[in-house]
């Protein structure tokens, strides 16, 4: 079988010597001379150019000007390799508990061949069901490996709220470097009309250390008062992480609420001082009640997977 990085060298060749639909028609000359066998590994080096898609057409722009080839061409090229995996899956997550277990099979044989993983996958990430898609987000580090950021990338732009938050919540522990991509959208989700939403996008933020969103986050702090919209002290915890106030964020955490004892150990474990950790600690191992060990517990686990 051909090698992926030949397959690869192919296909930047022909970027260079075509423009156009006339590179849409040359890999498709290409797909059929490498047959059924090695197509899909030909669609996933497509969908990984297409992944860098500005990089990639800056580095050969005097040869085409059409934005959006590479996805184009892989949608020509779809229709011949579709996997029965697809529609399986889809079947699984409809039959809810009952299909929990064909889904765990469905995983084990992904996960031993990433290179359809990525194309199914991929597939399904673009269903109408969120469902599907939220799917996508939980299983793709465990299935793509490293190679997941592209999918959850372009998870994080869901219209669906909670597939979204999901699909950030996996890229930052996957890789914070590519999780940055999303500040923008992040931002503007600061100032959307649920709260909900608010809120995943400034703990999201405030995981990056993104503290060019502190102006709105300060604004929205403002807003606490008795009885005032409950994002608003989200808010001012996540300013607290942000700033990296370590000494605030510890006394906050021992004294907090159980209903704002998860935003303070999160902060806690963003600032990440000797200090802040093993007030962690404490809250877990001395917590008052069991949800607020839980709460110091989870963000412990998190600290330790990122060291």
């Amino acid at each position: 079988m051909t090698a992926p990085e030949e397959i690869g060298a192919r296909v930047d060749a022909l970027a260079q010597a075509h423009r156009g639909h006339e590179f849409v028609a040359a890999v498709q000359s290409l797909a059929a001379e490498l047959g059924p066998e090695a197509q899909p590994l030909l669609r996933q080096i497509l969908l990984e150019r297409a992944a860098d898609e500005d990089d990639f057409q800056r580095a050969v722009r005097r040869r085409f000007a059409e934005k959006g080839w590479l996805q184009r061409t892989y949608a020509r090229l779809e229709h011949a390799s579709r996997d029965e995996r697809v529609e399986r899956i889809l079947a699984a997550l409809e039959a809810g508990p009952a299909g929990k277990e064909a889904l765990a099979r469905d995983v084990e044989l992904l996960r031993r061949e990433r290179g359809k993983a990525a194309l199914v996958l991929d597939e399904l990430s673009r269903h109408a069901d969120p469902a599907a898609r939220g799917w996508v987000a939980d299983v793709a580090r465990e299935t793509l490996g490293p190679g997941a950021g592209r999918v959850l990338l372009g998870l994080t732009r869901d219209r669906d709220a909670g597939v979204r938050e999901r699909a950030v919540g996996h890229l930052l522990a996957l890789d914070p470097e590519a999780a940055r991509k999303a500040v923008p959208d992040l931002r503007r989700r600061l100032h959307s009309a649920d709260a909900d939403e608010r809120v995943a996008a400034m703990w999201a933020l405030a995981e990056l250390g993104d503290r060019g969103s502190l102006p709105t986050l300060r604004r929205l702090a403002d807003r606490q008062e008795p009885g005032g919209p409950p994002d608003a002290h989200a808010a001012a915890i996540a300013c607290l992480a942000l700033e990296g106030r370590a000494d605030d964020v510890v006394a906050g955490l021992r004294a907090a609420d159980p209903a704002d004892v998860h935003w303070f150990a999160a902060a806690a474990r963003i600032v990440g001082s000797e200090e802040s950790l093993a007030a962690l600690e404490a809250c877990a191992r001395d917590g008052s009640r069991e949800d607020v060990r839980r709460a110091g517990e989870r963000e412990l686990e998190k600290a330790r997977a990122r060291r």
